[in-house]
Formats: C-alpha cells, structure tokens, sequence
C-alpha cells in the first residue's frame, strides 16, 4: 500500500504527455467531460484517431507508462461507465498459458481492474484496465490512471526489461 501511495504522489507531480495538434477527418470526437477534467488539472494529453485521450504518467525518473482513457462509454442499466487502460506487453502468437494462468489468479486477487487480452492479427496485446463512471470527478480518474499504468509498467519491467509503453 505504501508503494501504490508513493507511486500516486510521484504521478501527481509527474504525470505528463505531449498536447497533439490537427485535425483528421477520421478523428472521432473525445469526451468533453474527460477533457474539461484534465484541461481544468492542466494534465497534458494526446487525442488519438478514435477521440480516446491519451495521457502519460512518469513512474520514476527512467521510466513512463501511457494510459488511454476512452471516450466511447458502455451503459448497463442507469450506469454509464468508461474503460481506462494501459499496454503492458505485446507478442506475436498466442501467449504463453502460465503466463495466462497467473494474470487470472492475479486477477482474482486485484481490487480494482483486471487484466484483459486483446488480439490485433497475429499479435496478443496484454493490458491492465479498469471501469470508472463515465461522469467521475477528477480524483477517480486520476486514481484510474494511476492504477492501470504502475500495474502495467511492472509487469512491462518483468517480463521485458524496457519501456516501451
């Protein structure tokens, strides 16, 4: 608990991204409730093709994690709520099945998010997401943020040793 408290000052200070400029005619158009949160907490971002925002927290002095926190929103019942996520590796192929294994029994341990795979051709994505409600304030989503890149960027550091993501 310590860490994750540590980990979350250390991103207060340091979250970070570079603003993007332009337009695209394939550009979908971002949430403005996650863009007036991050614009009025002065958090830098990117806006992707798919209108997602895109935002970079600094774990430590060598090290950054990207998270992506979607516009598109998913609504069971009264609840509307968005996905906030970070890439933790990528493989070509299927992956390993006790490295599935353990993501599963870590997930049945994790209080807030899970690890998910995602395929994109021959290439299996593994991230760590979690869901928020769609209209949080600010603190929650930063807590969103927080927690889905330290989450990633370890097991990144694990199983690569670099910083790709």
């Amino acid at each position: 608990m310590r860490i994750l408290a540590i980990a979350m000052l250390g991103a207060l200070l340091g979250i970070s991204a570079h603003a993007q400029l332009g337009t695209s005619a394939k550009k979908k158009t971002p949430d403005p409730r996650v863009q007036k949160l991050l614009d009025e907490a002065e958090v830098k971002y990117t806006i992707d093709d798919d209108g997602d925002f895109r935002v970079i927290n600094r774990i430590d002095s060598t090290r950054t994690q990207l998270a992506w926190i979607i516009s598109r929103t998913s609504t069971y019942g009264k609840i509307e709520v968005r996905d906030v996520m970070s890439v933790a590796y990528k493989t070509t192929g299927n992956l390993d099945p006790r490295l599935m294994q353990r993501l599963l029994e870590q997930n049945n341990r994790t209080k807030i998010g899970a690890w998910a795979v995602q395929r994109e051709d021959d290439v299996s994505i593994v991230l760590f997401k979690t869901q928020i409600a769609a209209d949080a304030e600010f603190g929650p989503l930063l807590h969103a943020v927080l927690v889905v890149t330290n989450t990633a960027d370890e097991l990144e550091l694990e199983l690569t040793g670099k910083d790709d993501y």
